[in-house]
């Protein structure tokens, strides 16, 4: 072969090779699905991965994206239906679990108005779809993709497909609804964002307040005061003021573990862990900080963090623990990223990390009763997981008679599990069985169900997007943003009769009705994080799952 004067080969031969490797890898492509799945999963998240104006990023949805691209290219291209399906199975299961111990709570008080707003403007917008689906020439399953997409809900979209399919089993008609949620997706993201910025620039100077630090700290406090005529117990301190004692010095007497029926007199030295506002309320109730900082006087003592891994301590308050027969003392619990606050009913998971102080000759009887074990803790927890995921299988298949449907409703691959998991993760043991696995463990499984899912969908999808963006791209864009837009104008309407909420606590109930953390987490960035985190946490249990029910009824309706 000749070469070019500089030893470089000539274009033909640069356009030829060229070629042939192309063939090569798609000839490698067409051989491999496990291939295709990952290199579709590592585009995706790279893709995911990069910031927009507004600080916002695609997340793990720019999975789909890169799978339509995907499926755009080559048709042939498609990846398993059976991994697609483990994916969505695992992916539901997981958010459940994660939902379930604040779902029936968020039903209660000031929630229950705020689930009611969020539930009513779920259905409105879902009979608007219906309707269009009358009035307009874009098939039902391609508006009930639009309906996902618009609110930024995979779930949803895993329910919508399996449904389709069950009823048409035809996979180009859950394809139409995949191309609708794809196209739909990154506009309904852009048009929230929006929203929430013209929403916080009218936000008042009190609501822009940095958020404050609620990290918990250890403080040396001196009683100064009595309660009434005799002297403050540990026990009704930490009732009173949420903090948590761990030692104390009473007047004369050595540094000593604190015990729930300890009484504190004047002069006694206390070592209490706690947010700063809960350390302030103690400090107005018993008196000042003290001179001389006791949290390093360890003589004695043993302070240690441990895993949990005993299941025979798993779902249990820490009242049943009885700590006090053992030495020891548990000042802070930590699951994943979050501490939690410590009392006497705090239910201990699998995978939390408790920090304790305990008498320096009980050290082990401590670590054993927590178990502090990576390697059982790793293997903890399947066995339970497993008979979860089959009892919401055999859920979403139970017929639901609907009265006016020809058909019965199933939950299906979506409800069924997510529905199991909400329940099971509620009630957190059942005699030998833990349901709720790690912290570590469902994130990483709904993280990898998640990816599957979006991966083999929207390979699946991609050969009917280019065609879609040319005959209804505009239509299914403009509906799609003004569904999104109307909701949540309506919904902020309706937070604000009988009473306005704060601004926070609207833009997290937005984003909780959205299911949209990139939404979450620009509120947060803007507002006090404290209220909308809570608004948003109230309501995105009911939101993830009147979706997963609302596509199955736009899809049984007449």
């Amino acid at each position: 072969m000749t070469t070019g004067a500089a030893g470089h080969l000539p274009p033909t031969s640069c356009a030829l090779y060229c070629e042939r490797m192309w063939e090569w890898a798609v000839h490698l492509l067409h051989e491999s699905a496990v291939l295709r799945l990952f290199i579709v999963v590592g585009v995706g998240y790279l893709i995911g991965e990069i910031k927009f104006p507004g600080n916002f990023r695609l997340g793990l949805a720019a999975v789909l994206f890169a799978g339509l691209a995907f499926g755009a290219v080559d048709p042939k291209f498609v990846l398993s239906a059976e991994v697609q399906t483990i994916g969505l199975v695992l992916f539901v299961y997981c958010v459940g679990l994660e939902a379930a111990p604040g779902f029936l709570q968020s039903l209660r008080k000031d929630g229950l108005r705020l689930n009611v707003a969020v539930a009513s403007c779920l259905i409105a917008a879902a009979g608007l779809v219906y309707l269009l689906s009358h009035f307009s020439n874009v098939s039902r399953f391609t508006l009930v993709g639009l309906f996902c997409g618009a609110f930024t809900n995979t779930p949803a979209l895993g329910a919508a497909s399996e449904s389709i399919l069950r009823m048409s089993g035809d996979p180009a008609a859950v394809n139409q609804a995949i191309v609708g949620y794809g196209v739909v997706y990154p506009f309904a993201v852009l048009s929230i964002l929006l929203l929430f910025q013209f929403r916080s620039m009218r936000a008042a100077p009190e609501e822009l307040v940095a958020p404050v630090n609620t990290l918990p700290r250890a403080q040396t406090i001196e009683v100064q005061k009595r309660n009434g005529d005799g002297d403050f117990t540990v026990g009704f301190i930490e009732e009173k003021t949420g903090i948590v004692l761990t030692r104390v010095r009473p007047p004369g007497q050595p540094i000593q573990l604190a015990r729930n029926d300890s009484y504190l007199p004047p002069g006694t030295q206390a070592v209490v862990v706690g947010s700063p506002q809960s350390i302030q309320h103690a400090l107005d109730l018993l008196g000042t900080a003290s001179g001389e900082s006791l949290e390093a006087h360890l003589e004695g003592f043993e302070t240690h963090r441990y895993f949990v891994s005993n299941s025979a301590i798993v779902g249990r308050p820490l009242k049943e623990l009885d700590l006090e027969k053992v030495g020891a003392v548990v000042s802070r619990v930590r699951r994943a990223d979050v501490d939690l606050p410590v009392t006497d009913e705090t239910i201990l998971h699998l995978g939390d990390r408790v920090r304790v102080i305990s008498d320096k000759e009980n050290a082990a009887a401590v670590r054993k009763l927590f178990g502090n074990s990576l390697t059982a803790l790793s293997e903890t927890g399947y066995v339970s997981f497993a008979v979860g995921i089959a009892l919401g299988l055999a859920l979403g298949e139970v017929p639901i008679p609907i009265p006016g449907l020809s058909d019965p409703v199933r939950l299906g691959h979506a409800g069924g599990p997510l529905l199991m998991a909400l329940i099971l993760g509620y009630l957190g043991r059942t005699g030998p069985f833990i349901w709720n696995p790690p912290v570590t463990v469902s994130l990483t499984l709904k993280q990898v169900g998640i990816l599957f899912f979006l991966a083999c969908a929207g390979v699946k999808a991609g050969a009917a997007l280019p065609v879609a963006l040319r005959e209804y791209g505009l239509f299914l864009i403009t509906v799609g943003t003004l569904l999104t837009v109307i909701t949540h104008v309506a919904l902020w309407l309706m937070l604000r009769w009988p009473r306005p909420y704060p601004l926070g606590m609207d833009l997290g109930v937005s984003a909780g009705l959205q299911t949209q953390p990139a939404a979450l987490t620009f509120a947060a960035q803007k507002l006090t994080a404290a209220q909308v985190n809570l608004a948003y946490a109230t309501v995105y249990p009911s939101a993830v799952v009147l979706k997963v029910l609302l596509v199955q009824l736009l899809l049984t309706l007449p």
